[in-house]
């Protein structure tokens, strides 16, 4: 029997198909255009099956119909991501969700996203093409220090599971998690132990991946440091930050800065220093580049609203960023407002093709703390 969701939404399967997609950025008219056919479907599955989305279409409106080309994807009506905070909202029945994710912020509020099967094997094959596509995927074994949440900690936390799929991309020697359980139960940050698993680590040979909120991973380099420490680990090593550039003590963390400690402590290049921008609300991660671009894959639109007139930015332009994806099925977040100032821009030096995101900041006097300044409130030096 014909798979009835294949069936429905054709280009999304298409698009979704990474056997037969080599690339992550391939920004082709003809990718494009399915990309567009593909946001077309997912509108219209979610007008459909989504009562609040029927209703903001509605207001707007918006008929799927009226995306026709590229260009008309950013005109697809969005949610702000606050929205998430408040809201459960889904597009699937709740016996169909197999995953939720969350976000945990100040003042007790909560983002949250919710997976069904077919969204979760969308978003994993995504992470997995794009490691490949930005050189990430190795077959040499490494050893991984990861500053975030032990499996049994994580619970439900969006950002440790988009670390812990990070360390998939080569293969485990040995994998050590920096936020363990404390005798009382709670995440419990403890520096020397990650110092000494470190010292194991270099005495390996093996190349090293820390991957996790740059919060600990910068104070622990801080740290080693101020002791004289100097290792220089080997080819194949390398860093993924993400959760923002803040220090424990919420002051701004250079790019700079850090890939200068990375390199005086751990011998790594600052090219292979990497971050990632995202949120549990959207799902799709953008990888730095070694320029320190944010790039937009196939499976993605991203474009910089005025948050004055809600009219697109050219190029450039600093504005609201707007989140565009179709793989999402379980919840009505294919197009999602966010509250992260950023531009556009494109002809990257690295070589990839397409778009990328220049991050400028957040919007608005409220901070909105996600899950890296919660985990960064564990330090105490």
């Amino acid at each position: 029997m014909a798979d009835p969701i294949a069936q429905a939404e054709q280009a999304t399967y298409r698009l979704y198909d990474y056997s037969q997609r080599p690339q992550a950025f391939d920004d082709s008219a003809q990718t494009r255009a399915l990309f567009t056919q593909s946001m077309r479907e997912m509108a219209a599955f979610h007008i459909e099956h989504s009562m609040v989305y029927r209703g903001i279409c509605a207001q707007y409106g918006f008929v799927p119909e009226q995306v026709q080309s590229w260009a008309d994807v950013v005109s697809i009506p969005h949610i702000f991501v606050t929205a998430f905070k408040q809201h459960r909202l889904l597009s699937v029945p709740e016996d169909q969700i197999a995953l939720q994710l969350t976000s945990s912020g100040t003042q007790g509020q909560q983002s949250q996203i919710n997976l069904d099967s077919v969204s979760f094997e969308r978003q994993a094959g995504m992470r997995a093409l794009l490691a490949r596509s930005m050189g990430l995927t190795s077959d040499t074994p490494v050893n991984y220090l990861v500053f975030s949440y032990a499996p049994d900690m994580a619970g439900s936390r969006g950002a440790a599971h988009t670390f812990n799929v990070y360390t998939s991309f080569a293969p485990t020697a040995e994998k050590y998690f920096a936020l363990q359980a404390g005798s009382d139960g709670q995440p419990q940050f403890d520096m020397e132990q990650a110092i000494i698993t470190l010292e194991r680590f270099a005495a390996t040979g093996l190349p090293l991946r820390v991957v996790g909120f740059l919060a600990f991973s910068f104070a622990t380099l801080q740290e080693l440091q101020r002791r004289g420490v100097r290792w220089q680990f080997p080819a194949g090593s390398l860093l993924i930050t993400g959760g923002g550039w803040k220090s424990h003590t919420g002051t701004t963390v250079s790019f700079e800065q850090y890939a200068q400690l990375v390199s005086q402590v751990l011998g790594i290049a600052p090219q292979n220093v990497r971050d990632f921008y995202g949120m549990v609300e959207h799902g799709v991660p953008y990888l730095s580049c070694s320029e320190r671009h944010y790039h937009i894959p196939s499976f993605a639109n991203v474009a910089a609203i005025d948050p004055g007139t809600m009219q697109v930015l050219p190029e450039g332009g600093v504005g609201l960023l707007k989140l565009q994806t179709s793989y999402l099925r379980s919840a009505p977040a294919i197009s999602v407002l966010s509250t992260d100032l950023g531009r556009i821009g494109s002809g990257c030096s690295c070589g990839l093709p397409g778009r990328y995101i220049v991050l400028h900041g957040r919007a608005g006097v409220q901070k909105h703390a996600g899950c890296a300044i919660l985990a960064s409130q564990l330090i105490k030096l």
